[in-house]
């Protein structure tokens, strides 16, 4: 399935679809006006994933000098665990590689064990912890990986 998906810079018409995934993944999560903001700024990167012309996942960035956040990552419950995430992980990579970032950071809920996977894979290795980051008694993990 993953073949047949492509990852591509964002467009002002692929709003709604990220912000209906956002809703999907996320209790209180980023509102539609956040996502305008992070595709209208200069130092962010947002990519989709599109497969048979419908969005399915997204990945946003943003970067300050040598260090780049990776602020969301999500996939399409129908899409996950087909590589997909890994994609758009390494996309993300690429971008903060090409723009000279020496660090991405991340914070990821420890819980998640499929994310942190993920992560871990990719290079990240853990650097801290934000206690009731995601609420009481849901820590984040703070990762980092050198581009």
């Amino acid at each position: 399935m993953v073949d047949e998906i492509t990852v591509l810079p964002v467009s002002d018409v692929d709003l709604g679809a990220i912000a209906a995934l956002e809703a999907e993944a996320f209790d209180g999560g980023w509102s539609r006006e956040a996502w305008a903001e992070q595709l209208d700024s200069p130092r962010t990167d947002v990519l989709v994933a599109r497969a048979a012309g419908e969005v399915v996942g997204v990945i946003a960035l943003s970067g300050v000098a040598e260090v780049v956040d990776l602020d969301r990552v999500i996939v399409r419950p129908d899409h996950q665990r087909s590589g997909l995430g890994r994609r758009l992980v390494d996309a993300g990579l690429a971008w903060a590689g090409e723009t000279g970032a020496e660090r991405v950071l991340l914070e990821v809920a420890e819980a998640n064990a499929p994310a942190r996977a993920l992560y871990e894979d990719r290079g990240f290795r853990v650097i801290g912890r934000r206690a009731h980051y995601y609420g009481a008694g849901e820590d984040a993990l703070v990762m980092e990986v050198n581009p």
